[in-house]
């Protein structure tokens, strides 16, 4: 703001951009309001049950001009037994009896470990079953009475047991409480939500506390629009029932609906479904889960009948460790977190401990003036799912002070204004079919040199063509459109030709303003198609964004293109590279399935509470999904088989039901093998032998017979060597007599004589 006159009169308040002031403004005489904090309140942080403060200071006025930032500090506390409500909702048809009786005998269990955590801890407990009309219910009067043995009538919801410090109570009333049946598959759980969250003081919700609601079912929800089935035609109100009629007058609720009032009542559901295999059950939940804001999603196993405080316990400390800054800003206010923790998302802290203080700036900008005239608007800055906060008065400065009627220097109708408009801050404002820096135009009339005035330069249309030249001055055509304005000095401007994403101009996040989209915060992009947010370029159980190989653009991961050449939703894969992920999740996979490893005796992390593995006793490959599989050695050389996978942002991890370990050493068995090995390296070496000996052997042999064969005596004899035998030739052998010859031998008693002799007869 400044003071001057109009044509050398007295001085005037005036208002003009900063950079106009410069040569021509006397530096007294300008007046340039400054954006402005003041506390109001600022307790110290505080653990009193009735009140807990988490934050500080508590109330801040600001003051701010349209388009100036301001950071805006404060901090938050994770106070030590800070209150707790658990609000327990069961589905009692008479396939959950099971999980009814654990959860009676594991009451007093599941009280006693919140205790341990808070010592500030309430519990209550509901059921349901569905609406009691055809198709859901048996109208049958038998069945109505009696709808299976030994059950209850059937209904749509029932508060058992208001939230309350008496556990035992609790227990009671689970025990007491009496399974129902009905006819369809779908259970009427979102009726029951509904109720459980809205009813505040049925319920006895405390403000000052964090609110759990665990629902526990087998089975898939009913939706709005099936109430159809049943007749039910009217929309559900989001009111708390006062009668059971009302649940036949109303339809289920809607996905947004449940995802509105838990945030507005600061609601942290937990989905405890019963584990099911070869069904859709899971996957239904995770979706649902993802669709409602502070919520999470487990599994429970009918083998461990801990399973559900561990589910109860393994989220509430995700809850805790996990926090989230929001605020409730509009359009007109821009706000946007950032804090000392280090986290790859600005308004979200990870792994907080008890006691911790983070330091917390939000950045608040004033991108438009309020609407209506309003002065000030109230944001609250808090932790999600909470209800203490920040609360922060803001005043946008958009008028000048002179622009009152009140201010002295208002001068209706005044001379300087041709007497067809009011001096206001130093400028005539015209009015109505008047315009003009005096107000000397009157839009009925236009001359060649107005006309002039109504070109654009670089243009030959006159006002764009789309307006006429009154006066010099350009009067813009009306679309038939009354959301379509055309506006500017030379009707160049329009609200409607900007880029449009899904047939929405500017997406629907933000505001088209002379064909370039002014997005919302939180978007960017020139269609506003682009989220600035990198929760969806971060891998479930992760804090990293684009597993640290990529960057977040518009929502998404563009992976680095190097050597290794990394791929997928969040730039995990690389075909040339070991499992991205298995080092990482080996230990939790090992505590969560087998109560083994490193974290059995420490805290595990926030990121373990990211997923609850799927226990299996053989894992199959799944079609259409790429399934990552790791194979892990444990300290006790045993081998870890699990894989993993992403359903939309939820991480899936399968295990094999048991680890592959190598069988212990058998004493008796290594000794009988060693044994039994040298006697059979001895007979095999005494084989050995024998075959070499032998073999060298026949070598000899055949060897001494070939030298024998070629070896040449000569027959002689020793002269000396007188044989035994003599043989005598006898003389008359062989001639022809009267008589036959007989032939006499004649053996000497001499053995060196022999003789045979012929003798005759006579």
């Amino acid at each position: 703001f400044f003071q001057t006159g109009i044509d050398g009169s007295k001085p005037q308040i005036h208002c003009r951009l900063k950079n106009d002031t410069t040569n021509w403004c006397d530096d007294k005489s300008k007046v340039s309001p400054k954006a402005g904090m003041r506390v109001l309140d600022d307790f110290p942080f505080s653990n009193d049950t009735d009140n807990p403060l988490q934050v500080k200071p508590q109330r801040i006025k600001l003051a701010l001009r349209k388009g100036e930032k301001y950071d805006l500090k404060f901090q938050y506390k994770s106070t030590e037994n800070y209150p707790v409500d658990l609000y327990y909702i069961m589905d009692l048809s008479h396939s959950m009896k099971e999980y009814k009786d654990d959860l009676a005998r594991l009451g007093s269990k599941l009280a006693e470990t919140m205790r341990n955590i808070t010592t500030n801890f309430k519990l209550g407990f509901g059921s349901f079953i569905d609406k009691v009309e055809l198709p859901f219910v048996s109208t049958n009067e038998k069945k109505l009475k009696n709808p299976c043995p030994g059950c209850a009538s059937p209904y749509s919801f029932k508060n058992h047991l208001s939230l309350t410090s008496n556990y035992e109570e609790f227990v009671n009333n689970v025990k007491a409480a009496k399974v129902s049946g009905n006819l369809d598959s779908p259970e009427g759980g979102f009726d029951a939500i509904m109720q459980a969250i809205v009813c505040k003081e049925k319920i006895r919700w405390r403000k000052q506390a964090r609110h759990l609601l665990v629902f526990s079912t087998d089975a898939e929800f009913h939706i709005a629009g099936d109430g159809k089935l049943a007749g039910v035609i009217e929309p559900n109100i989001a009111k708390c029932y006062t009668d059971d009629r009302e649940y036949l007058k109303y339809d289920y609720p809607s996905v947004s609906q449940l995802n509105y009032v838990a945030q507005e009542n600061n609601i942290n559901i937990i989905f405890a479904i019963v584990k099911k295999p070869y069904t859709a059950l899971k996957e239904s939940y995770a979706t649902l889960s993802k669709h409602i804001k502070n919520s999470n999603f487990g599994e429970l196993n009918s083998r461990d009948a801990n399973s559900v405080i561990n589910l109860v316990l393994d989220n509430y400390k995700k809850i805790v460790q996990s926090v989230k800054f929001t605020s409730n800003s509009t359009n007109e206010i821009d706000i946007k977190f950032s804090s000392t923790c280090k986290s790859p998302i600005p308004d979200r802290c990870s792994n907080v401990h008890i006691g911790e203080v983070l330091d917390i700036t939000a950045t608040i900008q004033a991108r438009e003036c309020l609407p209506d005239g309003q002065k000030s608007t109230f944001v609250y800055l808090k932790p999600e799912a909470l209800h203490q906060g920040l609360v922060v008065e803001i005043e946008v400065l958009c008028d000048c002070p002179c622009s009152s009627k009140a201010h002295p220097s208002f001068v209706p109708n005044a001379k300087e204004c041709s007497r067809q408009g009011d001096l206001k801050c130093g400028v005539c404002t015209c009015s109505e079919g008047r315009f003009g820096r005096k107000c000397q135009c009157d839009s009925s009339i236009s001359t060649s040199e107005d006309i002039k005035n109504c070109i654009m330069e670089g243009s030959n249309e006159v006002c764009s063509g789309f307006g006429k030249c009154q006066c010099g001055k350009c009067e813009c055509d009306s679309s038939s459109n009354r959301d379509e304005k055309i506006y500017g000095q030379y009707c160049q401007c329009n609200n409607y030709s900007c880029k449009k994403e899904n047939g929405l101009l500017c997406s629907g996040r933000g505001k088209c303003n002379c064909g370039v989209c002014e997005c919302q915060a939180g978007y960017s992009g020139d269609a506003c198609q682009c989220e600035e947010s990198t929760t969806n370029c971060i891998a479930p159980g992760s804090d990293s964004i684009c597993s640290n190989h990529g960057s977040c653009v518009c929502g998404q991961c563009e992976c680095k293109m190097d050597e290794n050449r990394y791929s997928g939703k969040y730039c995990e894969d690389c075909i040339s590279c070991p499992a991205q992920r298995c080092e990482e999740l080996r230990h939790c996979v090992e505590y969560k399935a087998y109560n083994e490893g490193i974290y059995k005796t420490e805290i595990p992390p926030n990121n373990c509470t990211a997923f609850d593995p799927e226990i299996l006793e053989k894992l199959d490959d799944i079609p259409d999904k790429d399934v990552k599989k790791c194979r892990i050695l444990d300290a006790n050389r045993c081998i870890m088989n699990f894989d993993y996978y992403y359903e939309d942002r939820t991480l899936i991890v399968r295990v094999l039901d048991h680890k592959v370990c190598p069988a212990p050493p058998n004493v008796s068995a290594w000794i009988a093998g060693v044994v039994t090995s040298i006697l059979l390296a001895g007979i095999v070496m005494l084989i050995v032998w024998k075959v070499f000996t032998t073999i060298h052997d026949r070598r000899e042999y055949a060897k001494f017979e070939n030298e024998k064969k070629a070896l040449k005596w000569h027959n002689s004899e020793n002269p000396l060597y007188r044989g035994a035998t003599t043989t005598f030739a006898n003389p008359a052998y062989n001639r022809p007599t009267s008589f036959s010859p007989e032939p006499i031998t004649n053996t000497s008693s001499d053995p060196d004589i022999n003789f045979l002799a012929d003798t005759d007869r006579n």
